[in-house]
Order: C-alpha cells, then sequence, then structure tokens
C-alpha cells in the first residue's frame, strides 16, 4: 500500500482532504469555527482541483 502511495499522482489531493478531515474533527471537539472550516473546505477543494489539471495534463502528455 505505501508503495502505491508514495507512486501516486494523487498524494495532493489526498492530503487536501486528509486537512480538511482533521479540521472537521478539531471543529468537532473546540466548537463552532465557521471561518476555519471553510478555510480547510476551500483549500481542500483548490488542492483537488490542481492535481486533477496536473493529473489530466500529464495523462495527456504522455498520450503524445
Amino acid at each position: 500500500m505505501m508503495g502505491r502511495l508514495d507512486n501516486s499522482r494523487w498524494k495532493l489531493s489526498l492530503a487536501g482532504f486528509t486537512a480538511f478531515v482533521i479540521a472537521t474533527i478539531i471543529y468537532l471537539i473546540t466548537g463552532p469555527n465557521i471561518p476555519g472550516i471553510l478555510g480547510f473546505l476551500t483549500a481542500a477543494i483548490v488542492l483537488f482541483i490542481l492535481n486533477a489539471a496536473y493529473v489530466l495534463y500529464t495523462n495527456k502528455k504522455s498520450v503524445d
């Protein structure tokens, strides 16, 4: 499993999703902090979009 994750091109998206999950857990422990949660959610979405664009670009480049 670790070998596949080290070579995965989706590591950036996984990091963003993990950050959002950790932020959600902190939110549940500490109480309402809407701006913090929205910041982590926005960061996770941006990381996912950037990583998806990178993966699609490298797939297109490798086909050419």
